[in-house]
């Protein structure tokens, strides 16, 4: 935008249509400088549409903490939300922990954390699978 400004600027000068620098004061030459810049960026407006705007699911917030928890990204659909919850659930199975006590009760803990969470975002999705199927 500012590159066409200036070319815009270079040949008003060219073409003598605007004042040569004694001709003017210099606040009338910012004058004209904004003005032009306002008009050029108003037509740059009505060219280019906005643009289009993605309609953002509407997330409650305890589902924010579960997708938070397992780290999931709410984008996710549900195929890929599994595949991260799986992950997470066998990296933190109680199972692999049999050499270490202190380990393996923090792996239950964190394990029966993962599968609550992960209940909220199953019945979530499955939720709005049912309204998109009436709709």
């Amino acid at each position: 935008m500012f590159d066409k400004l200036g070319d815009l600027l270079s040949e008003a000068l060219e073409k003598g249509e605007l004042p040569k620098s004694g001709e003017a004061s210099q606040n009338e030459r910012i004058e004209n400088t904004f003005s032009d810049f306002n008009f050029i960026q108003k037509e740059a407006e009505k060219a280019s549409p906005p643009p289009a705007q993605k309609t953002k699911k509407r997330i409650p917030a305890e589902i924010k903490v579960a997708f938070d928890f397992i780290g999931i990204s709410e984008e996710a659909d549900f195929d890929s939300a599994k595949r991260i919850y799986r992950e997470k659930l066998m990296y933190y199975h109680p199972d692999r922990r049999n050499d270490n006590p202190v380990l393996q009760k923090v792996a239950k803990e964190k394990t029966a954390q993962l599968l609550k969470e992960w209940k909220l975002i199953e019945n979530w999705y499955e939720s709005n699978k049912a309204k998109k199927l009436k709709s």
